[in-house]
């Protein structure tokens, strides 16, 4: 008889246990859809994380909702009043309970926006929040900082998404299991495995939920989310490469493509002692990015070229911008003038000694930004601007950066949909986000005029002078305004892009085919 080895016992013993796990592994329910997110998961904490909560999962909810227009309907408040240049009151619907069957109050909504306050102070300076009071059952009032007519608009913010008290936290007091109003509520997220899964709330206050289940997978790889859905073992991706698409499409996947209320643009580390401090270089350094070509060629003619923050169909934009021109030839001329020259030969300026030289940082989760950064560096180096292209994960490049580099992103443009939102944090001078020390007293008075404007109209045309400064003073350069594709399996019928979401947003009336 042939003697059975160790090694061969192991090897049997490896495969009973695979085949059994096969066999007795939990199933994916039959109608549960599975969607692979861009990004980790590392917070179920709306104060940390409200955008995967609110939008994605739909766990929980805000005060005030934004409507695809970017207009304000009412959320979990059915209505709000001025009551005074710097109080709000908010009155709740009646019928809402969280997924514990408690109702929601106006204590409720008041102690989850102070939690979020105090646990993420970025916030107070966002929506300008001095406190929060319960006036009555239903009746919540707001007190703000100073005038802030866009306390309404703030509310809007995925942040401030409303949670019970009893929502379960680590012991650092982070929310690990939120307890929201929303049409899904969470049964377990595997912060290991990176996923999360949700099952549809049978007692939301709004249109019933169509989709029993929703299991998120985290797949932050671009080209591993494409993978994912031609294999089928996803339904949803958001951001496929876009060199996939055609062939997405090929197999029989749907290829949802919009333009989102996100701009890729390039801030600089610092505009006080480098080259960037003169506006010449700023200037030229947009003037040399070929932003047509960009939107054609290495965007696969996602989005657009962009003018200014603001896509011209926003309803805040000023459509008189007009900086997205690609002249190369003015772009020398401003290197010259500022006194960078090319005094060896070798196609890169020097000033002083030094060349005109940086690192331009991105990240990878977004499939057009490192095609984007290489196709920019070889458009500066025509110029003499000489540029590396790192790419690495956006806490890192922080920690990596210095004065003289840049970095290529695609920053949200309207995630409070509201103009001061974007133009008061990265111009302001004394936002956190403004850090290169962008510093000019007109956008700053202009900034204190808009907030206090009462009338619409005259808000409006305030907002757009600071677009028009901005743009002329290029503090950072705005590239072209952002396209996401969603890929969605031939079952997933229903989704609908909503252009005020963060990245993608789920809607309780999809389906799945069975």
């Amino acid at each position: 008889m042939e003697k059975i080895t160790m090694h061969q016992r192991f090897i049997t013993l490896l495969l009973v246990i695979t085949v059994l796990g096969a066999v007795y592994a939990p199933p994916i329910a039959a109608e549960t859809l599975r969607v692979g997110e861009m990004f980790e998961i590392d917070s179920l904490d709306p104060a940390q994380g409200g955008t995967f909560v609110k939008e994605k999962a739909l766990i929980a909810e805000t005060l005030v909702e934004p409507a695809p227009d970017f207009t304000l309907i009412p959320g979990l408040a059915e209505s709000w009043t001025m009551v005074s240049d710097t109080v709000w009151e908010f009155r709740l619907r009646k019928g809402v309970f969280f997924h514990n069957g408690a109702a929601l109050t106006a204590r409720t909504a008041a102690d989850s926006i102070t939690r979020a306050l105090a646990i993420n102070p970025a916030i107070a300076g966002i929506t300008r929040i001095k406190n929060v009071a319960a006036t009555g059952e239903q009746t919540l009032q707001i007190r703000t900082d100073g005038p802030f007519m866009a306390l309404p608009a703030a509310l809007v913010y995925a942040d401030l998404a409303i949670v019970h008290p009893e929502s379960e936290t680590n012991d650092q007091g982070i929310i690990v299991h939120p307890i929201g109003t929303g049409p899904y509520q969470l049964v377990a997220w595997k912060r290991a495995e990176q996923t999360v899964r949700l099952t549809r709330n049978e007692t939301y206050w709004g249109p019933k939920p169509k989709i029993a289940r929703i299991e998120f997978r985290a797949i932050p790889d671009p080209a591993t989310r494409s993978l994912a859905i031609q294999k089928g073992s996803i339904d949803l991706v958001p951001d496929a490469p876009y060199g996939d698409l055609e062939l997405l499409r090929k197999k029989g996947l749907s290829v949802t493509i919009a333009n989102a209320a996100r701009v890729y643009q390039i801030s600089f580390g610092s505009l006080t002692g480098t080259p960037f401090a003169d506006v010449r270089v700023r200037k030229a350094l947009s003037l040399a990015i070929n932003r047509e070509d960009i939107v054609r060629y290495v965007l696969f003619g996602m989005g657009k070229p962009a003018a200014g923050p603001y896509e011209e169909n926003m309803m805040f934009a000023n459509k008189d911008l007009n900086t997205s021109v690609f002249d190369p030839g003015k772009a020398n001329v401003l290197l010259t003038e500022a006194g960078w020259v090319d005094t060896e030969g070798r196609g890169v300026r020097r000033k002083d000694g030094r060349p005109l030289a940086l690192t331009l940082y991105t990240h990878p989760q977004r499939p057009g930004q490192k095609p984007m950064a290489m196709a920019i560096a070889q458009q500066w180096m025509a110029v003499g601007v000489k540029s590396d292209v790192r790419v690495m994960n956006w806490s890192a490049i922080g920690m990596e950066m210095k004065p003289g580099d840049a970095r290529l992103g695609a920053n949200a443009t309207a995630m409070i949909p509201d103009p001061d939102y974007y133009l008061r944090r990265l111009y302001a001078r004394t936002s956190p986000d403004n850090q290169w020390g962008y510093v000019n007293q007109t956008v700053e008075d202009l900034l204190s005029e808009g907030i206090r404007e009462k009338d619409p109209a005259r808000r409006l045309e305030t907002y757009k002078k600071i677009q028009a400064l901005v743009v002329e003073d290029q503090p950072l350069i705005h590239v072209s305004y952002y396209g996401v594709n969603i890929i969605t399996s031939p079952k997933v019928n229903g989704f609908v892009f909503n252009p005020v979401c963060h990245d993608y947003m789920l809607n309780t009336q999809m389906t799945l085919e069975k």
